[in-house]
């Protein structure tokens, strides 16, 4: 018997958010008020307090990889809790420690959607989200020890995440056996995002007719969130983003990008970028 849990997992800056506010239209009742900051894909399975809370243990004091068998504890307690499909977004690599124990443990999951976006792009969107030099994401997403919520000085409210290399974070998700996956690319998303919707509805159980799908679509243009990011803010976004929101575009890295830069990325990424029709024509 699967799981409650969907996960929606991505490398940062792929897509998820979007996804999570279609799921979150699909999902509504009808006349339901939508809340940019209330969107599906819950990310309670990064919680500091909860994982504390559930599993008696005080996590600022433990090393990342100390906490994997209680966080795959947590798991399986958000999914014994909710009822399926239980969304939950995670930027995690796919992990096992050493003896064995799953971060996502495949008795509490019911699918995986993973979100993967040409990393010549990812670099200018994560760059955006940061507010660090272009060089300088292409030399985190590149890095095997790059983390997330994770600082010298201070103890986050979230888990700290483990990013690593994108090469490694795209492997490792899709090339598991142990959960059934849903591999969505950005781009074909972008170009049928109804199509995508659909996919994902499937994949996790949901009945959604074509006029549902569509609705939910319509309903979470980049140009809609925009205007409910205005209004009402977005609590995900980092304090000194300008806008979270942005163009929802492919192939910006084309104008944005220099060529040293792009032989940069394609180098650390060269396998993956080809496994996944990625790799500029001018380097296949």
């Amino acid at each position: 018997m699967p799981g409650s849990i969907v996960w929606l997992a991505s490398y940062p800056k792929s897509g998820n958010t979007w996804l999570r506010a279609m799921l979150t239209h699909l999902l509504a009742e009808p006349g339901e008020d939508f809340s940019v900051n209330a969107l599906a894909g819950t990310p309670e399975g990064g919680d500091r307090h909860a994982l504390d809370d559930a599993c008696a243990i005080s996590s600022a004091e433990m090393k990342p990889a100390e906490l994997l068998p209680y966080r795959a504890l947590l798991h399986r307690q958000m999914a014994d809790e909710k009822a399926a499909p239980f969304f939950v977004k995670t930027h995690d690599q796919y992990a096992c420690g050493a003896d064995g124990t799953a971060l996502f443990p495949a008795d509490a999951s019911r699918a995986a959607i993973y979100l993967v976006r040409n990393p010549l792009d990812v670099v200018l969107s994560f760059a955006h989200h940061s507010q660090h030099p272009v060089d300088t994401m292409i030399a985190r997403m590149a890095d095997p020890g790059t983390m997330l919520n994770l600082w010298p000085d201070r103890i986050s409210d979230f888990l700290p995440v483990h990013l690593g290399h994108w090469s490694d974070h795209v492997a490792g998700w899709t090339q598991q056996r142990a959960i059934p996956l849903c591999l969505l690319r950005y781009e074909d998303m972008i170009a049928d995002p109804a199509a995508a919707l659909a996919r994902v509805a499937a994949t996790a159980g949901i009945a959604a007719s074509p006029g549902q799908i569509a609705a939910a679509v319509a309903a979470s243009s980049f140009e809609r969130l925009r205007e409910h990011e205005a209004a009402e803010g977005f609590s995900e976004k980092p304090p000194n983003m300008p806008n979270f929101f942005r163009a929802g575009r492919a192939g910006d890295w084309r104008a944005a990008l220099t060529g040293d830069q792009v032989a940069r990325i394609t180098a650390d990424h060269r396998d993956r970028m080809a496994a996944l029709d990625y790799l500029p024509a001018s380097m296949t």
